[in-house]
């Protein structure tokens, strides 16, 4: 699935990637290696292309912010709307598809080949989707039995609960789709070629926790957690060789917590929620501001899901070429 022959897998269990020949007689050694251009540098040109697309990205929202109505803008107080998560993640998506496309091109491959091709795909993305809530949903129900969470309904009509929920199925769908295309497309395949696949997917999990940290209400233990279901969403791509299980799961997850049961998400607080909740007690236990998953529990609830992905994936394992 990924680019160019490896000299020896590491793990055997890990298929060899289809050979490329790159003639390197006029190439330098410290650009170019035996398989083409080094993963160091594939990585610095994604970043520039990424960092600089996203810069337009910005210029295009903040054009568009003030032509939003006052109650779509996202301003404090008065929570996060699907309007401009729409508009925000599908800028960023494309942003993050250009970059990979430019470099899969560069590199004698399809941007799909980045995680978004493979076997069983509209299987697992499906699994992925159930999963996700399920699994917020036993973290919620271990708040609310342990009385560090109220729930109670927002009342609003069927008319707008059906246009909220599409809404945010819709956004959360491009959340999950950026967030991992961007974390574990491109950019987790390339340095798993310097660095091998876990160191890769470890540093990327701590950046993605990091990531969080500017969310008004984060806290140490919710980037933890950030962190550490990266981890659960780099061990399914390991698995499968693709992230549609991820993709479902991260939508489904963020879906559930902050439309279907209103709690915080990282910090953040949406529009249209379908109930109100309320933490109570010890933040470590409730999750306060963050949500559930600054909450102890959420760690717990992270290692099922680490588990099941053990017990019910297949181990194709994932094509990776060598620096």
């Amino acid at each position: 699935m990924e680019i160019l022959p490896p000299d020896a897998p590491e793990n055997l269990s890990e298929p060899a990637a289809p050979q490329v020949i790159v003639p390197t007689s006029s190439r330098s050694s410290v650009m170019y290696g035996p398989n083409g251009l080094r993963a160091g540098w594939s990585i610095v040109i994604y970043v520039a292309v990424v960092v600089a697309l996203l810069f337009l990205v910005g210029l295009e929202m903040r054009w568009l912010g003030p032509h939003l109505p006052a109650s779509m803008r996202g301003a404090r107080g008065t929570g996060f709307h699907p309007t401009v998560a729409i508009l925000s993640e599908a800028s960023v998506l494309l942003a993050v598809l250009l970059a990979t496309a430019g470099m899969a091109r560069l590199e004698h491959r399809r941007a799909a080949d980045y995680g978004l091709a493979g076997f069983d795909r509209t299987r697992q993305f499906l699994i992925g989707l159930v999963c996700g809530f399920v699994f917020l949903s036993l973290l919620v129900g271990i708040l609310v039995a342990t009385r560090h969470l109220t729930l109670s309904a927002t009342h609003m009509t069927l008319s707008w609960t059906l246009r909220y929920a599409a809404a945010w199925a819709v956004g959360f769908f491009l959340v999950g789709m950026t967030e991992e295309f961007m974390l574990r497309g491109y950019l987790l395949y390339t340095l798993a070629r310097g660095i091998r696949f876990w160191p890769a997917a470890i540093l990327l999990a701590i950046l993605f926790g990091a990531l969080h940290k500017g969310n008004a209400g984060e806290s140490p233990f919710g980037l933890a957690a950030a962190a550490m279901i990266a981890l659960v969403f780099s061990l399914s791509l390991w698995r499968l060789g693709h992230l549609w299980w991820a993709i479902g799961f991260h939508m489904s997850w963020d879906w559930a917590e902050s439309y279907f049961y209103g709690t915080p998400d990282s910090g953040t607080v949406s529009v249209g929620r379908l109930m109100e909740a309320h933490p109570h007690g010890a933040l470590l236990l409730s999750g306060g501001a963050t949500g559930p998953e600054g909450s102890l529990w959420a760690a717990v609830i992270i290692l099922l899901a680490a588990l099941f992905v053990l017990a019910t994936q297949p181990n194709r394992g994932i094509q990776l070429a060598q620096k």
